[in-house]
């Protein structure tokens, strides 16, 4: 029987200083300077990515579907390396966790990293 995550829907919470909805994005920012989760959402939404990283459906986490083409476009893109095992240590240094079960199952969550929420 599989097991399902239950997210926390902190949509609807005001932001505040100390969360990660609140930190400053600069659009016009080149992308190694900016932080993990401006550099998520761009990259979450960027087209030409589509698949090969997804928001799941519910906008709660989100899926590397294609490994390979992750290392060989987005990492370059977004981090300037091709180190997976290094961008899964940052998403880790800042909080994302791997639901491993479920419909989500090899999803990346934070529970205040959201679709839609900047």
């Amino acid at each position: 029987m599989d097991r399902y995550y239950v997210y926390k829907d902190w949509s609807h919470v005001p932001s505040n200083q100390n969360d990660m909805r609140s930190i400053e994005k600069d659009e016009s920012m080149h992308p190694a300077a900016q932080r993990l989760p401006t550099k998520l959402n761009k990259m979450l939404e960027d087209p030409d990515l589509s698949g090969i990283v997804v928001w799941r459906p519910h906008g709660r986490s989100w899926r590397i579907v294609n490994r390979d083409n992750f290392i060989s476009k987005a990492l370059p893109l977004y981090f300037q390396h091709s180190n997976f095992t290094s961008f899964v240590r940052l998403v880790n240094a800042w909080g994302f966790r791997r639901v491993t079960s479920g419909d989500d199952n090899d999803s990346y969550y934070h529970e205040l990293f959201l679709r839609g929420m900047r």
